[in-house]
């Protein structure tokens, strides 16, 4: 039997295939055929097991299945480049091979209690933002249905500073206020954090970075080191160059523990009049180069569904 939003409650068709059966025997009642059967199935109020965006999300992975029983519900996606769509090195293939969202589909959660907050309000924005310029899609999950997934991110009042990088096995919970709010006037941060929930490596962290910032790790809080190391050089395209436009590019006050009286933790080495150190991490818009990289590691997973 094929799943679709019609077959997914087997009580529905118990119902049908017994009326069948009553037709077939009472010699009282008026002769039945199928199509009545169904007609009467279709008119008759039921109640399903499922919520109707279970059913609408399992719609649009079993669509093949389904034929044309529903309409098309999966979430909606921006059309991709197919210019962005550029073969993987091996290299590139090994390192993102357990980094990216399975089709492309960012599955999360929120508390209720931060719902229509301010930071709340900010994380939307800031998925609508990667919406509107990639084909990845963040779907909301809610943890009393009936059917959980297995791994997503829940956006809390505790939890972690900061997310893994990439698709993480299991239940990831984010402090959702140290997630949209970070370092004075860097305005990029929410974005940033949720294109490293994707997967998607800073660009201040390029393996080739020395060559155009330099990093004072004294300035550095004690524990978030991490967060500016390098990435191999695996993760990179060498078509894409270094962008201090981008999104992911850290400020120059990222992660600094004391920097107060204008101390820096990332420099560029060529910086005239301060323009790039004043303007680095402050947007609210993917480049030009964000857009092609997320397209490029998610072309395939979005054209799957």
């Amino acid at each position: 039997m094929t799943i679709g939003y019609k077959c997914l409650n087997p009580r529905d068709v118990a119902r049908i295939v017994t009326a069948m059966l009553r037709a077939g025997v009472d010699s009282t009642s008026s002769v039945a055929n199928s199509y009545d059967l169904v007609d009467r199935y279709e008119k008759e109020p039921t109640k399903s097991l499922i919520t109707t965006e279970e059913s609408k999300y399992i719609n649009s992975l079993y669509k093949t299945e389904c034929g044309l029983l529903t309409r098309k519900v999966s979430p909606s996606r921006r059309a991709m480049n197919i210019e962005d769509s550029i073969q993987f090195s091996a290299d590139n293939l090994k390192y993102y091979s357990d980094k990216l969202w399975p089709l492309g589909i960012v599955l999360y959660g929120v508390d209720k209690k931060l719902v229509n907050t301010e930071d709340f309000n900010a994380l939307k924005r800031a998925m609508n933002t990667i919406q509107q310029s990639t084909c990845v899609v963040f779907q909301e999950i809610v943890l009393d249905d009936v059917l959980l997934p297995k791994s997503y991110v829940w956006f809390e009042e505790d939890g972690e500073d900061m997310p893994e990088l990439g698709f993480v096995e299991g239940k990831q919970s984010i402090k959702l206020s140290s997630l949209v709010v970070g370092a004075a006037g860097h305005t990029a941060h929410v974005v940033n954090n949720l294109l490293r929930v994707m997967g998607v490596p800073m660009m201040s962290n390029r393996f080739d970075r020395d060559n155009y910032v330099i990093i004072h790790w004294s300035n550095v809080e004690t524990g978030k080191e991490r967060y500016l190391e390098k990435d191999p050089e695996d993760a990179w395209f060498s078509h894409i160059p270094y962008d201090f436009d981008s999104v992911t590019h850290a400020p120059a006050n990222y992660m600094c523990s004391h920097c107060e009286l204008g101390q820096l933790t990332v420099q560029p080495i060529q910086d005239k009049l301060w323009q790039r150190t004043l303007s680095m991490g402050h947007t609210t818009k993917l480049s030009e180069s964000d857009v092609k990289l997320v397209n490029m590691l998610y072309g395939a997973k979005c054209s799957v569904n």
